[in-house]
């Protein structure tokens, strides 16, 4: 399986760190130049929507947030542009003994999940539909858990995630767990064979603004959370594995 690496340009200990780690391992990557916040009208930053984002949530997407969303975008043109399913890392994760057990594995795994997370950063309750060996299992949490360290991804599902992208409304992680948006379903290893690196975050640090909510604004807020929240569960009820 082909993996790719979302490095930030200018982020030079984080792209050796990988290469040390990956080479050690014998598993050949390639890097994806991860969308700069800090460039004057980055690609893909036209298509977030403050309106939008602080009706329904209550926050404003920061650069950082608008810029992680485009990066991941551009794995998911190159899971495309290759044709075959790809692992995806972020630059500041760390992949654990498990990871190389597994990695094997892989391609057998893409086979079955078009979208398989390789952590949950905010678990949950969870069903379990298979096991991959004696240690780790196949599952479908109950809530979405953020995060997108690392995830497998077949060219099925990145063309739905393209398609249902043409506004950047939330962080790109809860979109990816939005099945009812884009009709791709997730399921994670469990337990995690990758963490967050003890490292800040370049690509994905967030500071939602939530001040100056009326009223009505929560109300609506609330609404919209419940429409979510009804719409994933009619498309897990219809999509049971």
């Amino acid at each position: 399986m082909k993996v790719f690496v979302i490095n930030l340009k200018r982020s030079v200990d984080r792209r050796v760190r990988m290469e040390n780690v990956l080479n050690k391992a014998n598993i050949p990557f390639e890097f994806i130049e991860a969308i700069d916040s800090s460039a004057p009208n980055f690609l893909y930053s036209e298509r977030s929507n403050d309106d939008l984002t602080r009706k329904r949530f209550g926050y404003r997407l920061v650069e950082n947030e608008i810029a992680c969303f485009s990066s991941h975008h551009l794995a998911w043109e190159k899971c495309l542009e290759v044709n075959e399913p790809i692992l995806v890392l972020e630059d500041n994760c760390d992949l654990l003994p498990e990871f190389f057990d597994v990695f094997s594995h892989f391609d057998t795994l893409a086979e079955q999940y078009d979208f398989l997370k390789l952590a949950a950063t905010k678990p949950k309750s969870f069903k379990v539909i298979s096991s991959v060996n004696n240690k780790l299992n196949i599952v479908r949490f109950n809530k979405r858990t953020c995060g997108i360290m690392g995830y497998i991804l077949t060219p099925h599902a990145a063309s739905k995630f393209i398609k249902n992208a043409t506004q950047f409304i939330e962080p790109v992680d809860d979109y990816m767990e939005k099945p009812y948006k884009h009709g791709v379903s997730t399921y994670v290893l469990r337990p995690d064979i990758v963490k967050r690196a003890d490292i800040p975050s370049t690509i994905g640090s967030s500071r939602k603004d939530k001040s100056g909510i009326t009223a009505w604004n929560k109300l609506y807020i609330e609404i919209f959370r419940l429409y979510e929240q009804l719409s994933d569960f009619l498309y897990n009820l219809e999509n049971k594995k």
